[in-house]
């Protein structure tokens, strides 16, 4: 990674969690955290310099995504609420941590904020490489031949898709039988990957949502009477959204248990289980440190890594509660208008 240059601590003030997220990351793909740690922060750092041999792929990559629909240009690196500050002090190459320190300066922020900002960019959407990958899964599926001219890829397989699967009549469909339309449109086949790319668009197209009380089906519209507020602790997880996490998350703590009657505790290991294992802790921790920050009677405890609830305070604060609050206890479950 050093190209033989001479390696140096790093020694710039990050936002603690956003250190720890990093380094629980690096351990969980590594089995420790040094000194891959050193290794994989380097990695990203020439990245964002166009240094390096992903770099010189990833400009590859984004001349093949410009030919076929226009490129999204530069990864934006997206900065953090900041809370606490620790000192990062990974081993990099020096010359690598020279041109990061001019690259701050060019980019008007400091060289701690810019690292910070790397390094959530690496918990949040994953390591280079695996940018990378998802951008070639991306361009395969977009330079699939399209038999008919008259409409995209996508779209041509969407409508294949939901013609399947309104052979399965008004009482709605199952999650297997929509991995068995999805083998009926040309050119895919049934993967996680596919099921989070053609789900949503089919839903729209026939105009159905996810049942309230079981996950792996989903039925019309107007069948149901949807409530103003969803729960979206029931929403299937390849449905959600950044938005419908933060809410569960808010939800799911608000009814945990807890040492009073109106206390709760929920650590970070719940909401993993939350959302069965598909969520990672560097997830969820920046999540739940965003429901303690806009949400009274939620509070985030660093040393435990929990979401502290008073329900009372909750309750009290309904504005910015709203829908905690109807879910809990105005909403009640939707029933279906044929049951």
């Amino acid at each position: 990674m050093s190209d033989g240059n001479s390696r140096v601590r790093l020694n710039l003030r990050v936002d603690e969690d956003v250190k720890c997220a990093f380094n629980d990351e690096v351990e969980a793909k590594f089995g420790k955290c040094r000194p891959y740690a050193g290794i994989e922060l380097e990695r990203e750092f020439r990245y964002f310099l166009d240094e390096g041999e992903f770099a010189e792929l990833n400009n590859v990559v984004d001349d093949l995504t410009d030919s076929l629909d226009g490129s999204e240009g530069k990864e934006k690196i997206r900065e953090t609420n900041r809370s606490k500050t620790t000192v990062a002090s990974h081993r990099i190459a020096e010359d690598v941590r020279t041109a990061l320190m001019s690259a701050a300066e060019d980019d008007f922020r400091s060289p701690g904020k810019l690292v910070e900002a790397i390094m959530y960019g690496y918990v949040t959407n994953g390591s280079a490489i695996e940018r990378l990958t998802q951008k070639l899964r991306d361009i395969s599926e977009q330079s699939k031949p399209d038999v008919d001219s008259s409409m995209g890829a996508k779209e041509r397989r969407t409508k294949t898709i939901a013609h399947e699967l309104e052979q399965s009549g008004p009482g709605g469909f199952t999650l297997k039988e929509f991995d068995e339309a999805i083998e009926a449109a040309q050119g895919i086949g049934a993967s996680d990957y596919t099921r989070r790319q053609y789900l949503p668009r089919v839903l729209d197209e026939l105009d159905f949502t996810w049942h309230p009380r079981n996950p792996d089906l989903f039925i019309s519209r107007e069948s149901l009477d949807l409530p103003e507020v969803r729960d979206p602790t029931k929403k299937p997880v390849m449905l959600v959204d950044r938005d419908d996490k933060r809410l569960a998350i808010k939800i799911a703590a608000y009814r945990a248990q807890g040492d009073f009657k109106d206390k709760a505790a929920f650590s970070v290991d719940d909401a993993v289980d939350l959302f069965e294992g598909r969520v990672r802790k560097n997830t969820v921790r920046p999540l739940m440190r965003e429901v303690a920050e806009s949400s009274p009677g939620y509070r985030w405890d660093r040393d435990d890594s929990q979401l502290k609830v008073d329900r009372k305070k909750v309750r009290r604060h309904y504005d910015q509660n709203t829908e905690v609050v109807k879910i809990e206890h105005e909403e009640s479950t939707p029933v279906g208008r044929g049951d």
